[in-house]
C-alpha cells in the first residue's frame, strides 16, 4: 500500500497542470547557485539542515547532463558540514520530454531506477531504490522556473511510505 502510495505521489509531481507547452531543456541548461533549508515533518515541518547548491545543466548528446555540489550543515551545529557531489547523464526516452539516466538500473535489483521529465516548467528527477529486504526509497527533485534566471528547487524523499526529509532552494542562474 505504501508503494502504491510513493509511486502515487510521484506520477502526480510529474503531473501537469493545464499549461502553455512543455519547457525544453535548453531553458534549465547553466550554472545555478542556491541556499535553502531541509525540513523535518509535515505538519509542523522543523528546519534541520542549511543548504547551499550549484547545480549545472548541460546538453548532451542526446540528452542532457545533471551535475550538483551541495554543502548542509547542522542548524544546531555549523561546524558538522558535509560537501556531497553527484552527477547524472540522461538519454532522451521514447516519449517527448522524457529522459532515462543513462546507467539507471532495475529497482527490483537494488539498482537505482533514474529517470527525468519536463512538464511546463518543471524538469524532475526521480530515483527509485528497492532493498534486498523489501524496503524502499523514492527521491524526486523538481526544478521549476520561475522568469529567465530564478528556479526553485523541491527535493522529497520518501522511505518506506513516510517523508523522511524535504529541501527547499531558490537558485539563481549565474552569468558565466
Amino acid at each position: 500500500m505504501r508503494i502504491a502510495l510513493a509511486l502515487g505521489f510521484v506520477a502526480l509531481s510529474f503531473t501537469s497542470a493545464a499549461q502553455a507547452a512543455d519547457r525544453k531543456i535548453e531553458d534549465f541548461v547553466g550554472r545555478w547557485i542556491g541556499t535553502g533549508q531541509a525540513t523535518k515533518g509535515i505538519v509542523n515541518p522543523v528546519a534541520t539542515q542549511s543548504r547551499d547548491s550549484e547545480v549545472i545543466i548541460e546538453k548532451a548528446a542526446d540528452g542532457f547532463k545533471i551535475s550538483w555540489t551541495t554543502m548542509s550543515s547542522d542548524i544546531n551545529d555549523a561546524s558538522r558540514a558535509k560537501v556531497k557531489t553527484s552527477s547524472l547523464t540522461f538519454k532522451r526516452g521514447k516519449k517527448p520530454g522524457l529522459f532515462v539516466d543513462v546507467k539507471s538500473g532495475h529497482a527490483m535489483d537494488g539498482k537505482k531506477t533514474t529517470w527525468a521529465r519536463i512538464a511546463g516548467d518543471t524538469l524532475s528527477i526521480a530515483q527509485l531504490v528497492v532493498a534486498d529486504d523489501g524496503q524502499w526509497d523514492v527521491t524526486v527533485y523538481d526544478r521549476t522556473l520561475k522568469g529567465a534566471d530564478n528556479m526553485k528547487l523541491s527535493f522529497t524523499r520518501i522511505t518506506n511510505g513516510a517523508i523522511a526529509r524535504q529541501v527547499s532552494l531558490d537558485m539563481t542562474r549565474t552569468k558565466n
